[in-house]
């Protein structure tokens, strides 16, 4: 009697079986190269072959055939010669938003190792886990990751099926989200129904990201800041001062949802030039510590003395031009301070590209590249370097202001800052997206992969660094075109049309 596979439905197809546990100890090596290993949610078989990994539960029905016999067995009509032209073969109907879902969350959101690296950005694929393993259950969260789902995989693999099914989707979750809506204005939400709120809202911006101006060229949409996909992110703010307000003193641990919502919210308020309100403003709250306060504090004083120096500029109250400078100094010198206070294990090392061959300058800026131990190091530190080049183009602004010839040294110190800085991530970002690797045989040889290739995951690591890099205006060219030809790139592979402007006109600047 057989018994049914639990081979993945993309195994199946292809007709790789599961190993019997039955099997003869010679046969074991050569069944384990053939099978599927039912590993979730990707079996080796599909991800050493970089195919979709489809679970047999997707599958609507299984695959069979139906043979009409009856009018042959009855001697009434006699069995053709060749192939049986009544055989139909039934094929597993494959339903498209189980495809869309499985390669949503088998490329985008997968359940990466916990690693003891600093977490300086967070990413929207620990929200996800985190919620799965709680074992809550929302129509909203669904709603929300399905109509994600269907929009990536409709705008990553040109399904015009999804983007369909996609819109639907979206549409009935706007309509189910108004009842939440009220539930917060109400203060009825628990804990769990908040995080659900919050993870919907986070992707329907993400939605709005990628569905934003597709009725239009990427030159001919809106500027950033005034995208109405910010709307969404006003609405997390809503629902996240709700949270605020009945929690912020019951001692209750933070969820990862409500602390990325924040980290989120503060991106946000950089992008579109917005005053962080006050209830926001200490990042213990909403469960920052270590290294992760610290950080968050300086991003916290950067946001403000943006906002200082935006009323310097409209001449409004404005504090003087040399007390700002000063801050923004003392801000540059806090973000060295805390480079410093990570773990030697963190640190990168410098290679360089043989130059024997020309170096493909569409991955590579310079032959310079830095390794690190662990991806979330690289990530760590590269977010540290556009932070460094922010911070010293804002004090470059304030001293522009100031109108004090004798600034020419201060102004030389930032230009030079920010070139450094740019050209460390620069080095960085290759080994971010792997885009070289090292000769086993030789160490010191560096192997190129310029392949594009790369899993949307890793791609995310470097979207906020390569964000503000991109929208530092009158640095060096060079380095500009880089950055931005790089978000440009990452923007198509994840299918987020924001993130695709940053070559076009109307791109934010920071």
């Amino acid at each position: 009697m057989g018994f049914p596979s639990a081979a993945c439905q993309t195994c199946k197809n292809r007709r790789i079986k599961v190993g019997s546990p039955g099997c003869v100890v010679s046969r074991a090596k050569h069944l384990t190269s053939l099978q599927c290993d039912e590993t979730k949610p990707t079996c080796k078989r599909c991800s050493k072959s970089h195919r979709l990994c489809l679970s047999s539960a997707a599958a609507k029905e299984a695959s069979f055939s139906i043979h009409s016999e009856n009018r042959y067995a009855s001697g009434s009509t006699n069995r053709p010669r060749g192939p049986r032209s009544s055989l139909t073969v039934i094929r597993p109907r494959i339903d498209v938003q189980a495809c869309a879902l499985a390669y949503y969350m088998q490329y985008h959101m997968p359940k990466c190792p916990v690693l003891d690296v600093p977490n300086v950005s967070g990413c929207l694929s620990e929200c996800v886990a985190a919620w799965k393993t709680s074992g809550r259950t929302s129509e909203t969260v669904d709603l929300a990751l399905s109509s994600m789902a269907l929009a990536v995989f409709s705008r990553t693999q040109n399904h015009h099926e999804a983007a369909a099914a996609a819109l639907s989707k979206y549409q009935r979750l706007l309509r189910v989200s108004q009842f939440w809506i009220s539930q917060v204005q109400n203060a009825k939400l628990d804990a769990a129904n908040m995080d659900a709120c919050l993870l919907s809202i986070a992707f329907m911006g993400r939605f709005e990201g990628i569905s934003y101006g597709l009725e239009k060229s990427i030159d001919s949409v809106q500027s950033v800041p005034q995208m109405k996909t910010w709307h969404h992110y006003d609405g997390a703010m809503a629902v996240l001062k709700s949270w605020y307000n009945d929690r912020k003193h019951d001692g209750s641990s933070v969820s990862i949802i409500v602390q990325h919502i924040r980290r989120v919210i503060l991106r946000t308020c950089l992008m579109r030039n917005m005053k962080l309100p006050d209830w926001l403003l200490d990042g213990e709250i909403f469960g920052e510590h270590g290294i992760e306060l610290e950080n968050d504090r300086i991003d916290i004083r950067i946001l403000a003395l943006r906002q200082a120096y935006m009323t310097l500029e409209h001449g409004i109250n404005a504090a003087p031009a040399e007390q700002l400078n000063v801050t923004a100094k003392e801000i540059d010198k806090e973000l060295q301070d805390l480079a410093n206070q990570l773990p030697k294990s963190s640190s990168y090392q410098q290679h360089i590209i043989s130059t024997s061959n020309s170096f493909p300058q569409r991955y590579f800026l310079s032959p310079i590249v830095y390794s690190y131990q662990k991806t979330g190091y690289a990530a760590l530190w590269a977010q540290h370097f556009a932070t460094r080049m922010l911070i010293n183009r804002l004090r470059l602004r304030i001293l522009d202001l100031s109108g004090d010839s004798t600034h020419m040294q201060q102004r030389a110190e930032c230009y030079t800052a920010i070139e450094s800085m740019g050209d460390s991530l620069a080095s960085t970002i290759p080994f971010c997206l792997g885009r070289f690797s090292f000769d086993r045989d030789n160490p010191d040889s560096i192997v190129l992969n310029t392949s594009t290739d790369i899993t949307p995951y890793v791609l995310n690591s470097v979207v906020w660094p390569l964000t503000i890099a991109s929208g530092l205006e009158d640095i060096n060219d060079r380095q500009l075109s880089w950055f931005r030809d790089e978000l440009t790139a990452i923007g198509e592979q994840i299918g987020d049309r924001v993130i695709e402007r940053a070559g076009a006109s109307g791109w934010t600047i920071i």
